[in-house]
């Protein structure tokens, strides 16, 4: 038997493990060499050298997510789309990466539809662009079209992609572990042992032709939300096609603005699309960056890419009124129990970390409330507020659902800020959680 290939393989996830670790070590080397200086300089200075420090410091991680791909790549594509959280130098750097992956040749596209599907490309297809219309961490999508005549997307899976994330989750749990170590009290391991239950579940094509099936029957009475057709007889694990939807980016606003499109409308509908799925059939996308939702020069929202769906517990939207009663009724001691309910816990098994967790969501409530929304500056010393609770007392359970959900609140989040729209998301939720949204109730 040939070693050839297994010594390959172990060099490579040496290479990658090598190269994730020199760009998180340039960033965090630079990020406590800052932290110091901010102790003596003035902080108009430091306001300079933390906006260089942010640039150079998304270049340096967008050439690693270029160069690895892979899981590397769709964490910092998810980092890109956090307007409302990350600083606009790593927006601006990381947004790039929704659209803007290199793309592989097509003889390498050829050879994995041929082999899933068993035919001849030109059998399958009557034309197929060679070129990509769009490539992403985990898969790449070319137009085409069926021999009957209709227009499809064909998404093809990366040959390498599932030793990949699974390489890559090995080399972020060992660095995170490094940083665990130096920081003291920072767990950061349980993020990748969440991030490791479900981006494998995304390489599962069948499940996802499966995911967006299940919603287009949820969205079916609605007009202005689109999940496209599949074609399941050209499905498999690797390979999936499905109806071609002609469409803009949801983060384009002036091709929007162009085309008449409401943009108020359209964040209202996208707020109210998650709240139907979370709070009414307790089943969601949770991947809603902008490189998965267009929007049609009618004003249809199209929702794109079900490859990580969650189903929730039974009694979840009984657990999320009961937490927003608590807040309502300012009670963190309540809110906290609710959380432990909900499946949190602390590292020393107390409830005090997540009432003090609560006492910051309930001031961050409060000042919303009062002033409409939070400046940069705000946003900076809550996370700092916040990081300082968690390094007391670290969480080592959060539920998987959980933190899915809080992933996709912050992509709609930031999306909502990109698109700068004049609308309140909390006005639109608030009626699905306490049950008076008038909602359709179709059969699944």
């Amino acid at each position: 038997m040939s070693l050839t290939a297994p010594l390959f393989a172990a060099q490579q996830r040496i290479e990658r493990a090598r190269r994730i670790g020199v760009a998180v070590g340039r960033v965090y080397w630079g990020l406590k060499t800052n932290q110091v200086l901010a102790r003596g300089l003035p902080r108009a200075q430091m306001r300079g050298r933390w906006s260089r420090f942010h640039r150079e410091s998304a270049e340096t991680v967008y050439d690693a997510a270029v160069e690895l791909r892979g899981l590397i790549l769709k964490s910092c594509q998810y980092i890109g789309a956090r307007a409302d959280l990350m600083p606009p130098e790593w927006v601006d750097v990381l947004a790039q990466l929704q659209d803007r992956v290199p793309a592989r040749d097509l003889p390498v596209v050829r050879r994995i539809v041929e082999t899933e599907l068993g035919r001849p490309l030109e059998a399958i297809f009557a034309r197929f662009d060679p070129r990509p219309i769009a490539s992403a961490s985990l898969a790449q999508v070319h137009e085409a079209v069926l021999h009957d005549g209709r227009r499809v997307a064909v998404k093809v899976q990366y040959p390498e992609v599932a030793e990949l994330v699974q390489s890559d989750l090995a080399n972020l749990r060992m660095l995170f572990r490094a940083i665990d170590w130096l920081e003291g009290d920072f767990d950061l391991t349980s993020l990748v042992d969440e991030m490791g239950r479900y981006v494998p579940r995304e390489l599962d094509f069948l499940s996802e032709a499966s995911h967006a099936e299940r919603a287009a029957r949820l969205f079916a009475t609605r007009d202005d939300i689109h999940v496209p057709r599949i074609h399941r007889e050209f499905t498999t694990r690797r390979v999936l096609v499905m109806e071609f939807i002609d469409g803009i980016k949801i983060t384009d606003r002036a091709a929007l603005d162009a085309a008449g499109v409401d943009v108020d409308r359209i964040v209202r509908t996208l707020v109210e699309a998650w709240c139907e799925q979370v709070l009414v059939h307790g089943f969601f996308q949770a991947d809603p960056h902008p490189g998965n939702l267009l929007v049609e020069r009618s004003g249809r929202l199209v929702l794109l890419d079900w490859g990580l769906a969650k189903e929730l517990p039974a009694d979840f939207r009984a657990n999320s009124l009961a937490f927003v009663l608590a807040l309502l009724r300012r009670d963190p001691e309540e809110m906290a129990l609710v959380l432990e309910t909900l499946g949190f816990a602390a590292r020393d098994g107390s409830r005090d970390a997540l009432v003090a967790l609560s006492h910051v969501g309930l001031a961050i409530a409060t000042e919303l409330a009062t002033t409409g929304s939070l400046s940069p500056e705000r946003l900076e010393a809550i996370g700092e507020e916040v990081m300082a609770k968690v390094r007391a007392n670290p969480l080592v359970r959060i539920p998987s659902h959980m933190v899915l959900l809080g992933r996709t609140l912050g992509l709609l989040s930031g999306l909502a800020q990109q698109l700068g729209a004049g609308v309140d998301p909390m006005r639109i939720v608030f009626p699905y959680v306490v049950g008076s949204a008038p909602l359709p109730s179709p059969s699944v």
